[in-house]
């Protein structure tokens, strides 16, 4: 068998890379397939989802991991259509204390901000396409791994600056930064402060620090190229304006009006060269608590493109309980002991550039997902992090544009104290950690007892239902435990937080939105929501301002979609397992099935509970295949904002994302 799986995989102008057996006693076996020279299509490891022909329920096997069937994805594209009915027919009209005392609080917070970063300096240690090769290819070999420290806030991550009373101005421009000793500088889309950038030690290196209740005004400037470079392939047939660089920021986990929002339901053409976007972020109780946000590019039909560049920042309120600071109210760590970890994986051309694949199909640029084959931590590749032997805190962003992670520290457990909405009412213990795209989780890890050991932050691909065509990726960084401790900090896991378990009631309505993969592996492929592209109308999602609805998302695909609602966060209330092919043979049509279809008909066994990790309120949301996801808000608008206030939702695999996996939704009056 494995010499007709090598002569099947060779013919598709493969190579065969690996043959291997995972789970406990090896179970499943998967097929481990790249390109000669980083092609386009990747390696597959599909298990036939629940509800689907051929499944076989393997949940008595949990442990086992990736068992499936061999795939061999072809990254294609989605038919042409007509640029004039593209950009016609989706611009919506725009919606419409003290100031010392909240100058101080928020230059404070800055400061505050930058002691740690300082202090985690010394604490630290920190002293592809055809006709392109892989990084590796540079030095003959995989670049060496663990040769650079982490960077961190004040050390390597630039703090933001603001440019007035609670007001910070970015421009957007191109730098360069070296991402690992063996590489040549890597070009690096960035958002600057004003500081010039020269704290940024990698592709990953701004973070706005401030206060939650403190709003915070902010401006973006593009001083980047008209049109996209050769190293950022566009597919023109995606965007508004061709091969123009049209950016716009969106704070995601943001509360904030649709015309702050920077989100293409408003804003479609986005922003080019010298212009610039203004926005609102209100930081607002109780919708934006203490937590790790991030800000990031939306551009129409290039926020796959424009993110890989390096246009992503992080966003980091504290509050009263949650200041950031050792000691705290809540008995966590903080300072230099509190550090954000934010993972994306990469691929590099020769010359050092960031490498982005085209489709191998004549004529198409657009693939269904990126995959790199180095791991960045805070913008560098493979980096290394001292510790000393106590307890430390982490921020953890899964920031790819498409691999959905499942974490681990080698066992040791970890205790999830939040997510993307903020602290739970109550610790989780876990000991791995199951991110998609966008997904955020606070967590703490004990490294007493563990004096001299060199650990590792690893991943392996998750275990079923969650579903991922990704091929393996399993270092992350490594953990270098010392023997001395400058500052013992807390001794054990506060027992309770003054966070909120997510529990919301009385939902007026609820609402079936389907996710459809279109003609896979063709040149037609596309994807959507509810059978409808982004320029559908009419608008189909209309909740009413200040109402609770549940919002089904029926997954007819054989991928993980990780979904993102703007505005609101929401409650994870379950997931329900259903007989995909029959509710697909009853109701689908060439775009899939259309949305507003209940499926409970055709369940095939009871709702299962939201997992440990999803105790708090979120943002974004696993929707697995062969399931339907189940999600509770309250679509409440900020203070003074009136409706129709238009949003979107979307998966946020970015790839999927550009290619209409997006709809916009309007709070209504």
């Amino acid at each position: 068998m494995k010499s007709e799986l090598k002569a099947a995989v060779q013919a598709r102008g493969l190579h065969l890379m690996d043959i291997h057996g995972i789970g406990p006693a090896g179970a499943a076996r998967i097929i481990q397939a790249r390109t000669l020279c980083t092609s386009p299509v990747h390696r597959t490891d599909r298990r036939v989802p629940r509800g689907w022909p051929g499944h076989v329920d393997r949940r008595a096997e949990r442990g086992v991991g990736a068992a499936g069937r061999l795939g061999l994805r072809a990254h294609s594209h989605r038919v042409d259509r007509p640029f004039q009915a593209r950009a016609a027919g989706r611009l919506m009209g725009r919606a419409a204390g003290d100031e010392t005392k909240v100058a101080e609080m928020t230059d404070t917070t800055r400061r505050r901000f930058l002691q740690y970063g300082m202090a985690a300096g010394a604490a630290l240690a920190v002293p592809a396409a055809a006709g392109h090769s892989s990084a590796a290819a540079l030095i003959g070999g995989p670049l060496k791994k663990f040769r650079e420290p982490l960077p961190v806030p004040g050390k390597g991550i630039v703090v933001a600056s603001p440019s007035g009373t609670n007001r910070y101005s970015f421009t957007l421009h191109e730098i360069s930064r070296k991402l690992h000793p063996d590489l040549p500088p890597t070009p690096i889309w960035a958002y600057d402060d004003g500081s010039g950038l020269a704290g940024q030690a990698g592709s990953f290196g701004m973070v706005i620090a401030g206060q939650s209740g403190t709003p915070i005004d902010a401006s973006y400037t593009s001083h980047l190229p008209e049109t996209y470079p050769d190293w950022i392939p566009v597919d023109t047939r995606l965007t508004p304006r061709g091969n123009e660089v049209r950016t716009m920021a969106h704070l995601h986990g943001g509360f904030v009006a649709a015309d702050s929002d920077g989100n293409p339901a408003v804003t479609p053409d986005g922003f080019g060269h010298g212009q610039t976007q203004h926005v609102h972020y209100t930081n607002a109780l109780p919708e934006m608590p203490a937590s790790l946000r991030w800000f990031h590019d939306h551009g129409f039909g290039t926020t796959r493109l424009d993110v890989f560049a390096g246009l992503a920042g992080g966003y980091l309120l504290h509050d009263v309980h949650d200041t950031g600071t050792e000691p705290n109210p809540i008995g966590v760590p903080g300072g230099a002991y509190d550090i954000p970890l934010v993972i994306q994986d990469r691929q590099f051309r020769r010359d050092g550039k960031f490498l982005y694949p085209v489709s191998d199909i004549p004529g198409v640029v657009w693939i269904g997902e990126y995959f790199g084959d180095h791991m960045l931590v805070n913008g560098k590749v493979w980096p290394f992090l001292d510790v000393e032997p106590r307890m430390y805190r982490f921020r953890i962003l899964n920031g790819c544009n498409a691999r959905i992670m499942s974490l681990h520290f080698g066992g040791l457990p970890m205790w999830q104290i939040g997510a993307e909405g903020g602290l739970f009412d109550r610790p989780v213990r876990l000991r791995r950690l199951v991110l998609a795209s966008a997904e955020r989780a606070d967590v703490l890890v004990d490294f007493r007892g563990l004096d001299g050991r060199t650990l590792y932050l690893r991943n392996s691909t998750p275990a079923a239902p969650v579903s991922t065509p990704a091929p393996p990726l399993p270092e992350v960084m490594q953990i270098r435990v010392g023997t001395h401790v400058t500052k013992p900090g807390p001794k054990s896991v506060p027992p309770s937080l003054p966070g909120r378990r997510a529990q919301l009631h009385h939902p007026v309505r609820t609402r079936y939105i389907t996710l459809n993969e279109i003609a896979a592996q063709t040149a037609k492929w596309t994807l959507n929501l509810s059978g409808l592209d982004f320029e559908g109308r009419p608008v189909t999602e209309t909740p009413k301002a200040g109402t609770v609805e549940d919002w089904v998302y029926i997954n007819m695909t054989p991928d993980t979609h990780p979904m993102h609602v703007h505005l609101v966060t929401f409650q994870v209330v379950g997931r329900t397992p259903f007989n995909v092919s029959a509710y697909q043979a009853k109701y689908g049509g060439p775009n899939g099935v259309p949305g507003g279809i209940d499926p409970t008909p055709f369940v095939t066994g009871p709702m299962e509970p939201p997992t440990p990790d999803e105790r708090g309120f979120k943002d974004t949301a696993k929707a697995n295949p062969g399931y339907f996801l189940t999600i509770r808000a309250k679509f409440d608008l900020p203070a003074g904002v009136q409706a129709p206030q238009t949003y979107v939702h979307h998966c946020h695999i970015v790839e999927h994302e550009d290619n209409d996996m997006m709809r916009p939704f309007t709070v209504t009056p």
